[in-house]
């Protein structure tokens, strides 16, 4: 598993970089205070750097790493620009990460196993897209403590964005999990789901669980708790759920660097 470590931290760090500023759009910058964008902002060029230069350290084609540094040069210049300004534009924030899920792609074929690359960046934009969204539900639910009168729709309707990528991110894995199958050295054929009863298998079973099962259950209680206004108790359930959600994609991208499940 070790040999995959620096090409997983990548790829989760990267993505989550992308697809983080473009949740955004849940909470416009007329509702909330303005340091809640530079938070934001500033945590996705942390979190970006980290990863491109984790990226240098991949053996890669030059361009890929021409296009991530035009992209976390834009992310820099953008955050410096909008640090102290009271007007910020969500469009512009999306195009850079429009052009960040470019370069993105460019990555992902370069060290990803090969395969469909459509599918093969979906699942994985997909799965970025599920962990920026219960640290942004994380960190939103923390700016409730700073701002007085923050309405609550704006967590909830994170919650539910979570909840609907969870959803579809769920869906894919039982289908693809029912259909794929793998060939043991004996020339014998199984899904998926007779593979996580194997020594090598068992640990997907953990990434279905704490990926995908747990998060969503956790959903209808951080729900539930919503409805009570009690936003404390919320954040903390989301705490619960942060940590599921690294646990289980750092288990799918392992599964996707060292066998190429598409999860």
């Amino acid at each position: 598993m070790y040999s995959f470590f620096i090409d997983t931290i990548v790829i989760v760090f990267l993505g989550y970089a992308i697809s983080h500023p473009l949740f955004l759009w849940l909470t416009p910058v007329k509702k909330i205070d303005t340091s809640f964008y530079r938070f934001n902002l500033g945590l996705s060029c942390i979190i970006g750097s980290l990863g491109v230069i984790g990226y240098i350290g991949i053996e890669s084609n030059f361009i890929s790493k021409i296009y991530i540094w035009l992209w976390i040069s834009l992310v820099l210049i953008i955050t410096a620009y909008y640090w102290n300004s009271k007007r910020i534009n969500n469009f512009i924030i999306t195009i850079i990460s429009i052009l960040g899920c470019f370069a993105f792609f460019q990555i992902i074929i370069q060290i990803s196993p090969k395969s469909n690359y459509l599918i093969l960046f979906f699942m994985i934009l997909l799965g970025s897209m599920i962990t920026a969204s219960v640290f942004f539900s994380m960190i939103l639910g923390h700016w409730y403590l700073n701002v007085i009168n923050l309405p609550i729709t704006l967590l909830k309707r994170s919650i539910v964005v979570f909840s609907l990528l969870l959803v579809v991110r769920t869906l894919w894995d039982v289908i693809y999990m029912s259909i794929e199958s793998v060939t043991d050295s004996y020339g014998i054929s199984y899904n998926l789901w007779a593979f996580t009863f194997e020594f090598d298998g068992f640990l997907l079973a953990i990434a279905m669980f704490m990926g995908n099962v747990v998060p969503l259950i956790l959903n209808l209680f951080i729900w539930k708790t919503l409805k009570l206004q009690a936003t404390q108790s919320a954040t903390g359930l989301i705490y619960v759920s942060v940590l599921s959600i690294l646990f289980g994609d750092l288990l799918f991208k392992y599964y996707l660097l060292k066998f190429g499940f598409l999860l």
